[in-house]
């Protein structure tokens, strides 16, 4: 842990800051680094809290995670990829951008050295709040075009021109909203003013802003929740689209509209339950689908030649299948890594575990041990996402 002086802290992060801002874009990386980023996210642009100082706050206290018997069964190879893509982003926590900067060339096929790199460089901490709810995610693969027609009739749509998307956290822990970088000169409509996607929809509010054209509403229904998918255009051409901002509105969840409606038992209603009941109930689905006041708008991206890069996070880098994580970031600062725990009532039962790196954030995720676990790309991810739901903790990674 750190125990710097005000003034030496500055200068190094000063120092630090003229070096990663002379950095040049790896050439392997698919997508543009911002100065702003547009997924929700808040947080505070003022003097940092010391990394320590932080997650002490939060009530963490010691773990010695590694002499557990699952550390040593991780996959250390993809989880150090995770975190070599940690180092590429601007926005991870000073002590995090040291550690990358200043920690040995590793083999990143040995995985005994990559273990000893986590173990000789980081203690680990555990929150006392109990356990929490454990997701998971996926990046669709979906059909598409940039033209209306009658096989690709549902819009997703980009951002309205002057709208706000940004959110920042005022010292007195409320949230302000301020305009992206490059609309502050046009009009603006905060997010919680935006209308509903009931509103959206059935008055048609977005008209001309359409961005592409997919085959079928319960995907993309389902594409506004996970945030981020890979398009197959008709002509063959496969792109990328990613979160852009929302309407502000909470999210609700649909399985709650088909329980109160008798529709589904909640129990019941995962991700394909849901699909194969809107293909059973079409003349419903608008009423399930509005039932949830959120709305996302996307942009493009070129997609990756690299099958090994998903989606970008918040935190501006390329997700990593089953080793990415979304967090509440009042919690859990992005960048750090991540051990995932399921809670097992009987000791003799060998619980689920992920090494992951924060990654993500969601609208949902919120609270100290709430995470989404990225399981990749495709229909393999998404069932096996559909399916995943535990309580466990989060055991978290802090640089020595």
């Amino acid at each position: 842990m750190h125990s710097t002086s005000k003034n030496i802290s500055l200068l190094i992060t000063l120092l630090l800051f003229v070096s990663c801002s002379s950095n040049k874009p790896g050439k392997n990386e698919t997508f543009p680094r911002q100065a702003e980023n547009i997924r929700d996210f808040s947080r505070d642009e003022s003097e940092p809290i010391p990394l320590d100082g932080f997650y002490k706050s939060k009530g963490y206290e010691p773990i010695n995670l590694f002499k557990l018997d699952y550390w040593k069964k991780q996959n250390f190879q993809l989880a150090y990829l995770a975190w070599q893509r940690n180092c590429t982003s601007r926005r991870v926590p000073i002590e995090i951008f040291i550690k990358c900067k200043t920690h040995p060339k590793i083999d990143s096929a040995n995985a005994d050295m990559i273990r000893k790199f986590f173990e000789d460089n980081f203690k680990t901490y555990t929150l006392r709040a109990g356990a929490g709810t454990l997701t998971a995610y996926y990046e669709p693969i979906l059909r598409g075009s940039r033209m209306k027609t009658k096989q690709y009739y549902s819009p997703i749509f980009r951002l309205p021109p002057g709208f706000l998307t940004i959110t920042e956290r005022k010292k007195d822990g409320t949230n302000s909203v301020i305009p992206s970088l490059k609309r502050k000169r046009e009009p603006s409509i905060p997010p919680n003013q935006y209308p509903t996607r009931k509103q959206i929809m059935e008055k048609e509010l977005l008209k001309g802003n359409e961005l592409l054209f997919l085959e079928n509403s319960v995907e993309n229904f389902f594409l506004h929740i996970q945030g981020s998918g890979t398009i197959e255009l008709d002509n063959g051409k496969r792109i990328r689209v990613g979160f852009a901002g929302s309407n502000g509105r909470p999210y609700r969840s649909i399985a709650k509209w088909l329980e109160a409606e008798g529709e589904m038992p909640l129990n019941k209603a995962s991700m394909r339950n849901i699909k194969n009941w809107v293909k059973q109930n079409p003349l419903k689905s608008s009423d399930l689908f509005n039932y949830n006041p959120r709305f996302i708008f996307f942009r493009e991206f070129p997609a990756s030649s690299d099958p090994s890069e998903g989606p970008v996070g918040t935190l501006g880098v390329p997700l990593t299948a089953d080793h990415s994580i979304a967090v509440d970031e009042a919690f859990i600062k992005l960048g750090t890594p991540v051990m995932v725990v399921e809670e097992k009532e009987s000791q003799n039962v060998n619980p689920r575990t992920f090494l992951m790196m924060a990654q993500d954030t969601g609208n949902a995720i919120k609270g100290a041990n709430r995470g989404d676990l990225f399981f990749g790309t495709g229909t393999t991810a998404g069932n096996r996402a559909g399916t995943t739901k535990f309580r466990g903790r989060l055991i978290i990674f802090l640089p020595k």
